[in-house]
């Protein structure tokens, strides 16, 4: 019998900068946090075969993510500091999909650097998507960037 390794440490380093980074999706009325995006899996992209071209997608749905990134304030407090956002268009019962990896990778990189750049948001998104980070942790809202905050408000 193989014995697992539960130590509560992990032998995989991770860049420093992506530890503050997380994908939030936007999925019609559902907002969700799902950290399996940084990697290409997140519930979305699960079993679905990418495609290069959205025309090869039949029936496409429309989904936003968004790299949310925060930033360490004097004293341990963090706030979010970046945001930028992604597109990914999937059709989960021919379970096909597209996305531009180089428009996430960007993205991501933005993000980590501190860029907020929603103008590609529609507004309703946008507002929905507000909300929804208010409500997570408050304390990350309130010890928000100024242009993070700017971006939402």
């Amino acid at each position: 019998m193989e014995k697992l390794s539960l130590s509560g440490t992990s032998k995989h380093g991770t860049d420093e900068s992506m530890r503050g980074l997380s994908a939030v999706f936007v999925d019609g009325e559902d907002i969700f946090v799902d950290n399996g995006g940084i990697h290409g899996k997140s519930r979305i992209e699960r079993g679905i075969r990418f495609v290069k071209s959205v025309d090869e997608v039949p029936n496409p749905r429309h989904v936003w993510g968004v790299w949310i990134t925060l930033h360490r304030l004097q004293g341990g407090v963090q706030g979010y500091n970046g945001a930028v956002p992604f597109e990914l268009h999937i059709d989960a019962d021919a379970g096909v999909g597209y996305k531009s990896l180089a428009q996430q990778v960007n993205g991501m990189e933005r993000a980590i650097k501190g860029t907020v750049d929603i103008s590609a948001l529609p507004e309703e998104i946008k507002q929905g998507l507000s909300e929804f980070l208010k409500s997570v942790r408050a304390e990350l809202w309130e010890h928000a960037s100024a242009s993070f905050r700017e971006a939402f408000d």
